[in-house]
């Protein structure tokens, strides 16, 4: 079975460097079904499953937090999804499963066929996303190039533009570092410069990387993302290490520029070596679970008694 279908020229023209939709089959396989999820939310290892809720504090940059949902089953943690306001990231999903690993596999060599661009296999990762129709996922940019496989429901894409305006260095910076996983830059009025993408199950949206983006859900969703980390990707995001250490540590105001060569090239060896020797670690926000999933609740939680640390 073919899982994308034929791509035009412009499609293959703009695969990775800018917005971009295209048609899948992927759901024809069966696995993103009420059964298989369940399934997936019984076996897949818990500390690769994150549940998270959208945090009301209007304060919070990083406003989805961790839910425990330890001593629930897949089918009732589903349920709750489907009436709550609750989302799921099963990581990895699609390289660990041997039903799933061979999807990925073709699906990435349909996409190497299709855009003519060859992927890393060995560093591309397979998630599967499941969202409540109120959930959220604020704006933010990734670390990898990544694409959006929709499978099920409806939702909205919002893309923003790749300018210093949308991405300071300084946000992109506290991402790679580890201290947020949004965008603390996000302001509504950016709105009026961004591209929205209704999704239906079936269509397939790509963006460059790292363009920030958002998400909301219209109904009850199911998606799968891929994640390709890329030879510019890992140079892109080694810079951007260096420049956060040198402005956290040396009281430096450095800035990335793209034509700079030379500084690159030694800010992005430094950066690739301080990520393998354990930087991020040092500057890693602590993952604090301030919810626990409750049947009882209208959005599917409730709030814990005292948050504490992620330990599962």
């Amino acid at each position: 079975m073919k899982l994308l279908e034929p791509w035009t020229y412009e499609n293959k023209e703009s695969y990775g460097r800018t917005l971009m939709r295209a048609k899948h089959n992927l759901l024809e396989t069966g696995l993103f079904c009420d059964e298989a999820l369940i399934k997936l939310l019984d076996t897949h290892p818990t500390d690769y499953i994150d549940v998270c809720t959208n945090d009301p504090d209007p304060l919070l940059y990083d406003r989805h937090v961790s839910v425990d949902f330890r001593g629930f089953s897949g089918a009732d943690i589903l349920d709750l999804v489907k009436r709550g306001k609750v989302y799921i990231n099963l990581r990895e999903a699609m390289n660990m499963h041997p039903d799933y690993e061979p999807i990925m596999a073709s699906l990435i060599k349909e996409l190497e066929q299709n855009s003519g661009i060859k992927e890393n296999k060995k560093r591309c990762r397979g998630g599967i996303l499941i969202s409540s129709p109120t959930s959220i996922t604020d704006y933010h940019s990734d670390t990898s190039r990544s694409n959006m496989w929709h499978l099920r429901g409806h939702k909205q894409i919002y893309v923003y533009p790749l300018t210093k305006k949308f991405l300071p260095d300084v946000a992109y910076e506290r991402i790679i570092i580890g201290e947020y996983d949004s965008d603390e830059s996000y302001h509504p009025s950016f709105d009026d410069d961004a591209v929205c993408n209704d999704l239906y199950g079936g269509e397939f949206l790509s963006w460059p990387h790292p363009a920030p983006h958002r998400v909301v859900n219209k109904s009850f969703c199911v998606s799968m993302v891929t994640e390709f980390t890329t030879r510019q990707t890992a140079y892109y995001n080694s810079i951007a290490m260096t420049n956060g250490l040198l402005r956290r540590h040396f009281n430096r105001n450095p800035v990335y520029i793209q034509n700079a060569r030379l500084e690159n090239l030694v800010k992005g060896s430094f950066g690739r070596i301080a990520g393998k020797v354990g930087a991020r670690k040092m500057h890693m926000r602590k993952d604090f679970v301030k919810y626990a999933l409750d049947p009882a609740s209208e959005l599917g939680v409730k709030p814990v008694s005292e948050p504490y640390e992620r330990c599962y």
